[in-house]
């Protein structure tokens, strides 16, 4: 007993000078009961410390959510959402569960306040690309295509405003489906990252036609093509989209494909978030000819083979690869991606 009381609060000690990360005070807290992980969690509140939270809850989800339920609990969430902190939303996906129907809908308003302050500040970061469209002199025109002006000119030796060849430029109409694995999730992480990647691709492609398509063990779609959907209300179909299993990539491209294929446009593109490592669904490359150019974001594995598929699918589209280190870099580095396509 005396030795249970010990690591309690040596635990408690290590929460207080907050210097552990979320999976080291998940193991210092194996082995510990319900009124424990209670106690602890609630000294972590009043800390502030965010990762031994996070750790608590992976060793027991319940007492971590009762703790978190308190006024004190939401006014840490609060606080933490409001600068720009992501602990909402992880905290939100690891407890929904067990969650009581009070603190659900709080936490749930929290989350999405977080993801969409921090995709406001990733998506501002970078104008939409433009394309150079030859038009009808304008007083107002600021460019002119002097080559073409010139030829009129020598052909007719006569210059008329008709003749005089403006330049607009327009930002790209684009046509896209973004593709997030969502598989083997166990602590929300990856779940964050996808309402993230998915607020980056609905603020950037605002004016424009596109699909989502979140997959594990099977595909399902969060926005269909043509569909017009406010940016919190697809958040929040983000927020209740199902746990995690398997990765099943061939069926979720080919869901997909036939999203793309409705959308009429000439830029057409899907973007592939995953790791490559498919255990479900067979060899996805045979879903290839559905698209006319298909991007991967390559997530972190341990298994080089993912990668060197995900290479392949894209140099068979004319597709662009990339990789992160960590899923904390997908939201910049899919919105670097959408401003070259």
């Amino acid at each position: 007993m005396r030795g249970k009381f010990d690591k309690e609060k040596i635990l408690e000690a290590e929460i207080v000078t907050g210097r552990r990360s979320p999976a080291q005070y998940n193991k210092l807290s194996k082995g510990m009961n319900f009124l424990q992980i209670k106690s602890l969690a609630d000294k972590a509140v009043d800390v502030e410390n965010m990762p031994a939270i996070q750790g608590l809850a992976m060793s027991n989800k319940a007492a971590v959510a009762l703790s978190m339920s308190s006024n004190e609990g939401f006014q840490l969430l609060a606080r933490k959402t409001s600068s720009g902190d992501n602990s909402a939303p992880n905290l939100f996906f690891m407890l929904r569960g067990s969650l009581s129907d009070r603190a659900r809908p709080i936490f749930k308003r929290l989350a999405r306040k977080s993801i969409l302050k921090v995709t406001r500040g990733i998506t501002g970061q970078g104008l939409r690309g433009k394309v150079l469209v030859r038009t009808d002199y304008s007083p107002d025109a600021e460019e002119f295509d002097d080559e073409l002006t010139i030829e009129n000119y020598l052909e007719k030796r006569l210059l008329t405003y008709e003749d005089i060849v403006a330049i607009e430029r327009r930002e790209k109409t684009k046509c896209g489906v973004l593709i997030f694995d969502t598989s083997g999730s166990l602590y929300g992480g990856k779940f964050t990252t996808a309402a993230l990647a998915v607020a980056v691709m609905a603020f950037h492609l605002a004016h424009d036609n596109f699909a989502i398509v979140l997959f594990n063990t099977k595909p399902y779609l969060i926005k269909r093509s043509n569909e017009k959907v406010d940016i919190n209300e697809l958040v929040n179909r983000i927020l209740d989209s199902e746990s995690a299993g398997y990765t099943n990539i061939t069926e979720a491209l080919e869901l997909g494909g036939i999203e793309l294929a409705k959308m009429r446009g000439t830029n057409k593109f899907a973007i592939l978030v995953s790791d490559g490592v498919f255990n479900r669904g067979g060899d996805p490359r045979r879903q290839l000819h559905r698209f006319p150019k298909l991007h991967v974001l390559g997530l972190p594995s341990k298994h080089d083979w993912g990668r060197r598929l995900s290479m392949d699918m894209t140099r068979k589209t004319g597709g662009r690869f990339s990789m992160v280190t960590s899923y904390e870099d997908v939201p910049q580095a899919l919105m670097n991606l959408l401003r070259h396509t």
